[in-house]
């Protein structure tokens, strides 16, 4: 018996000669693992399905009832190709992927997670600064999950860094950011990451 799920791809990798591993997110299902036989060669090939594109997966369970998922058909809703055509974005865009793949099984509210994760991916494929991006999607995230960043990670910064924060995060992104807000985004990134390691148990990616 099959099932459909609407997924966001976080990560794929070569499994063997015939298939390929894939890390997806979903609404209902949250994060899953699943493999997708590698398509022979034919005369009408659907589109590829790739790195943060939305789709529609028909699963099927292994028949050996070891709870391995198999991607019988598929149908694209939405590529992210632009992502890939920055390597800036490519980056920031795969950390905030593994950060869910590392930590996504161990979060409970599978569908805000995944409307959370949907609309990162599409601010990254935006074209918009990916270094604010990956942090106000990490606050986000962290905030929906319920991890006490507003009320001690930001209060732990100095003046400065705390205002930045707070104005990255609270406000649309900037067309054209300074070099001085990108330089103090990733510093404000890598402190997170610091609490993170200090204060929980996320693993990061």
């Amino acid at each position: 018996m099959s099932t459909l799920e609407q997924a966001l791809i976080l990560k794929t990798a070569p499994s063997g000669e015939s298939f390929v591993s894939i890390h997806a997110l979903s609404a209902e299902r949250g994060l899953f693992h699943c493999l997708k036989r590698i398509a022979k060669s034919t005369k009408k090939p659907s589109p590829k399905l790739d790195l943060f594109d939305t789709a529609e997966l028909q699963l099927e369970a292994s028949k050996s009832g070891n709870g391995t998922l198999f991607v019988k058909d598929y149908r694209l809703h939405r590529s992210r190709g632009n992502i890939g055509s920055s390597y800036n974005s490519l980056l920031n865009a795969c950390q905030y992927a593994g950060m869910l793949v590392r930590n996504g099984t161990h979060l409970p509210d599978t569908g805000a997670l995944f409307t959370l994760a949907v609309r990162t991916c599409d601010a990254f494929d935006s074209g918009k600064a990916p270094q604010i991006v990956l942090l106000k999607g990490l606050y986000l995230l962290l905030q929906t999950e319920g991890f006490p960043i507003r009320e001690d990670w930001l209060p732990r910064l100095d003046g400065i860094s705390r205002e930045l924060a707070r104005e990255l995060i609270q406000n649309p992104i900037s067309e054209t950011p300074t070099k001085e807000s990108l330089e103090g985004c990733e510093a404000l990134t890598e402190d997170l990451y610091r609490w993170l390691q200090r204060e929980t148990d996320v693993m990061l990616p």
